[in-house]
């Protein structure tokens, strides 16, 4: 009777630990930083980029000064660029909304209105869905941006587009 019960002290401590590793996991680890392949692979352009808020009142500046251009196709991008649809992207690796003078990885597409300098971040492809009554279609997603200083993205990044 008495081995019984040490067996089951040693069961209830290895589980209450295991539970307790679960609940570190969950409070600590929650907010993965995963670098959109569909996005990456419908992208022609990849640059680091500085964005800047407007101080007075804190809006986002669609005018971005190009750090880096990524693996670039024909002459790299530099200095300021225009990402039309910069407003609606979401920060994946950090902050949920965009930090003043922070560099931030951009998956660009042309702008469609053809203008030199601008473009517009590239939407992930839309999944194909049937509404009640209605044919079959299919939405873009919102666009992402990655917080270049996050070691994850650099290595999901070269991962997906190799040198």
């Amino acid at each position: 009777m008495r081995a019984a019960r040490i067996r089951l002290a040693i069961a209830a401590v290895v589980f209450f630990g295991w539970l307790g590793w679960l609940g570190y996991l969950a409070a600590n680890k929650t907010r993965p930083v995963v670098v959109s392949h569909s996005q990456i692979m419908a992208a022609n352009r990849f640059v680091v980029a500085e964005v800047t808020l407007d101080p007075a009142t804190g809006a986002l500046d669609k005018t971005v000064q190009v750090v880096e251009d990524l693996r670039p196709i024909g002459p790299p991008l530099a200095g300021a660029i225009e990402v039309r649809n910069l407003d609606q992207a979401e920060i994946a690796g950090g902050d949920s909304r965009f930090r003043d003078r922070g560099k931030y990885l951009l998956p660009l597409s042309p702008d469609p209105s053809g203008r030199p300098n601008a473009f517009e971040l590239t939407r992930p492809p839309g999944r194909a869905y049937h509404p009640p009554g209605n044919e079959r279609r299919s939405e873009p997603g919102r666009p992402w941006a990655y917080v270049w200083d996050n070691v994850e993205v650099r290595r999901q990044f070269d991962a997906l587009v190799p040198r």
